[in-house]
Protein backbone atom coordinates (compact mmCIF):
# COMPACT_ATOMS: atom_id res chain seq x y z
CA UNK A 1 0.00 0.00 0.00
CA UNK A 2 1.35 3.43 -0.97
CA UNK A 3 1.02 5.71 1.45
CA UNK A 4 0.49 9.51 0.81
CA UNK A 5 -0.78 11.57 3.48
CA UNK A 6 1.98 12.78 6.20
CA UNK A 7 0.97 13.95 10.03
CA UNK A 8 2.75 16.02 11.89
CA UNK A 9 2.70 15.21 16.12
CA UNK A 10 4.29 16.89 18.97
CA UNK A 11 5.61 14.57 21.54
CA UNK A 12 7.25 15.28 24.75
CA UNK A 13 11.02 14.15 25.13
CA UNK A 14 9.70 11.48 27.29
CA UNK A 15 6.79 10.04 24.82
CA UNK A 16 9.42 10.42 21.92
CA UNK A 17 11.71 8.17 23.89
CA UNK A 18 9.07 5.52 24.57
CA UNK A 19 8.41 5.44 20.98
CA UNK A 20 12.17 5.00 19.92
CA UNK A 21 12.52 1.99 22.65
CA UNK A 22 9.45 0.23 21.36
CA UNK A 23 9.90 0.82 18.30
CA UNK A 24 13.99 -0.31 18.68
CA UNK A 25 12.78 -3.91 20.59
CA UNK A 26 9.93 -4.50 18.03
CA UNK A 27 12.43 -4.13 14.77
CA UNK A 28 10.47 -1.66 13.00
CA UNK A 29 10.19 2.16 12.17
CA UNK A 30 8.84 4.78 14.81
CA UNK A 31 5.90 5.17 11.85
CA UNK A 32 4.97 1.60 11.50
CA UNK A 33 4.48 1.84 15.52
CA UNK A 34 1.58 4.37 14.98
CA UNK A 35 0.22 2.87 11.43
CA UNK A 36 0.07 -0.41 13.38
CA UNK A 37 -1.72 1.37 16.51
CA UNK A 38 -4.32 3.14 13.45
CA UNK A 39 -4.78 0.08 12.09
CA UNK A 40 -6.58 -0.99 15.57
CA UNK A 41 -8.80 2.11 16.01
CA UNK A 42 -12.00 1.43 14.95
CA UNK A 43 -13.13 2.35 11.13
CA UNK A 44 -15.92 5.22 11.15
CA UNK A 45 -19.48 4.84 9.94
CA UNK A 46 -20.38 5.06 6.46
CA UNK A 47 -21.83 7.76 6.58
CA UNK A 48 -19.99 10.81 5.87
CA UNK A 49 -18.37 12.38 9.18
CA UNK A 50 -19.46 16.12 8.62
CA UNK A 51 -23.41 14.49 8.54
CA UNK A 52 -22.80 13.08 11.91
CA UNK A 53 -21.11 15.48 13.90
CA UNK A 54 -23.36 18.09 15.85
CA UNK A 55 -22.77 21.82 14.47
CA UNK A 56 -21.87 24.16 16.84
Amino acid sequence: MVRKKNFVVRLTDDEKERLEYYAKIMQVSMSEVIQDYCKSLPKPPQTKLKDSLPLN
